[in-house]
């Protein structure tokens, strides 16, 4: 009896934990079932979208008729020259068959004049067709022959003289002068034999004077300045002793053109008609040497001038001078080399 009673008095709680519990439970499948639910609606949107495989791909139809429009403008175009070249060539050829027929009616006419003529005339007809034909032939060579003398490249000719080996100048010896473009002969020999006719006539002025400078001249347009000065020598004298002897010696000489003019110009002075040749001409080649005086100025014309001695037989020696400098010598300078 105890039993029965204690167990109708838990009866109560019992079935309020129950609900509770069922009541939980419940709750718990609503909401895996909504979360189920927007789980499946998710994935739904995040898949892949699967295209129509009956759908067509699209196609740039604009470009592709102005592709074919070009295409069609070039066949045209080329349609167009064909026709135009053929046009061009049944014209000439229509062109041609008239010359021919014009050349076969002439050929034909002279062959008939030619029937008409005498023998004489036949030959002199024959003989004009040949000399128009070497007349042509002519023409053709003379133009070939400039045509292969334009074509040949410019030749460099290179002049040489010959004994290029110098040697001191011991026989006659002729002075020229070529400054400024002028060719110009010097006196040398004869204000050189003037000046041994005047000089003793002026020793008496050294005596209170150790030089004196004197001028001599103008011979051919030349002046020389020369200056004569004492000059102490030893000598043997004699028993082993020397003694010291005092003599009048020529010191220097320069020589002066009265003018810039004197002379010729080289082109001028080449010819065989010039005053140059003329007094050329009173020298042995064989036995005469020309020292050419040359300034800055005419550095340049100086072969021309030693050509031109060449040709005529003459050896050369040349004479470099610096401007401002007169042409000069003394017992004491150096002679001439001649080439």
């Amino acid at each position: 009896m105890m039993r029965n009673n204690r167990r109708h008095d838990d009866a109560p709680g019992q079935d309020s934990f129950l609900d509770i519990v069922a009541n939980l439970v419940g709750i718990l499948i609503i909401l895996i079932m909504v979360i189920g639910a927007r789980a499946t609606d998710a994935m739904v949107e995040a898949g892949p979208t699967v295209g129509d495989p009956d759908e067509e791909p699209r196609i740039d139809v604009v470009a592709a008729r102005a592709a074919a429009e070009a295409v069609e403008s070039d066949i045209h175009n080329t349609d167009t020259k064909i026709k135009r070249q053929q046009f061009e060539v049944n014209y000439r050829r229509k062109e041609r068959d008239k010359f021919l027929q014009l050349i076969g009616a002439v050929e034909q006419h002279l062959n008939q004049q030619q029937e008409m003529l005498d023998e004489s005339q036949r030959q002199r007809l024959d003989i004009s067709r040949n000399l128009l034909v070497a007349r042509g032939e002519l023409d053709d060579l003379k133009a070939t022959r400039q045509s292969l003398e334009n074509s040949l490249p410019a030749q460099n000719v290179i002049e040489h003289l010959p004994t290029p080996m110098a040697k001191t100048v011991f026989g006659r010896e002729l002075h020229v002068c070529l400054k400024e473009g002028r060719v110009t002969f010097v006196p040398w020999d004869e204000l050189v034999e003037k000046l041994k006719e005047e000089a003793p006539q002026i020793i008496w002025k050294l005596k209170d004077s150790p030089r004196v400078t004197e001028t001599l001249g103008p011979i051919r347009g030349y002046r020389m300045k020369y200056t004569l000065r004492h000059a102490r020598q030893a000598r043997p004298a004699g028993r082993g002793t020397v003694s010291m002897q005092t003599r009048i010696e020529l010191d220097r000489f320069e020589l002066t053109p009265v003018s810039e003019k004197l002379g010729e110009p080289l082109e001028s002075a080449l010819h065989e008609d010039s005053e140059f040749h003329s007094i050329l001409s009173r020298y042995d080649p064989d036995r005469t040497t020309v020292t050419v005086w040359v300034y800055p100025s005419s550095f340049g014309q100086f072969r021309m001038l030693k050509e031109g001695l060449f040709r005529l037989g003459f050896l050369t020696a040349g004479r470099p001078m610096p401007d401002g400098h007169p042409i000069g010598g003394s017992p004491h300078g150096t002679r001439s080399a001649s080439q």
